[in-house]
């Protein structure tokens, strides 16, 4: 499943940067955004899998919920404007981010608290 994940983000960020290299109406900030979105969401979802510290019970919710969130992410980083100042897309999909990365980070921990007890 591990090898799957990274295969499928792989191809995913390929294909995001050829269509960006490829249409004019995609602003270089959209796709870049759009990769580091997808690279994040990768890397999460193959530790997840990969990870044997993290209990089964959470590997399946997280594995339904991360490309649910990244999903949500992806579409506020096309709809982003290239401005920087009140980009609320932006903050959009930079708070999506952090909870994952959150909700990971818990998902860890919580069952490393659970075994020192």
């Amino acid at each position: 499943m591990s090898k799957i994940i990274l295969l499928l983000g792989t191809l995913l960020i390929i294909v995001n940067t050829i269509i960006g290299l490829l249409l004019s109406n995609y602003l270089p900030f959209n796709w870049i955004s759009v990769d580091i979105v997808l690279l994040i969401n990768t890397i999460l979802l193959y530790q997840i899998s990969s990870n044997a510290i993290i209990s089964n019970g959470y590997k399946i919710s997280l594995s339904l919920i991360f490309p649910l969130l990244g999903l949500t992410s992806i579409i506020l980083a096309i709809l982003s404007t290239e401005k920087y100042k009140d980009n609320y897309y932006l903050i959009g999909f930079i708070s999506i981010l952090a909870i994952e990365i959150i909700l990971f980070l818990l998902a860890k921990n919580i069952k490393s608290i659970n075994t020192t007890k």
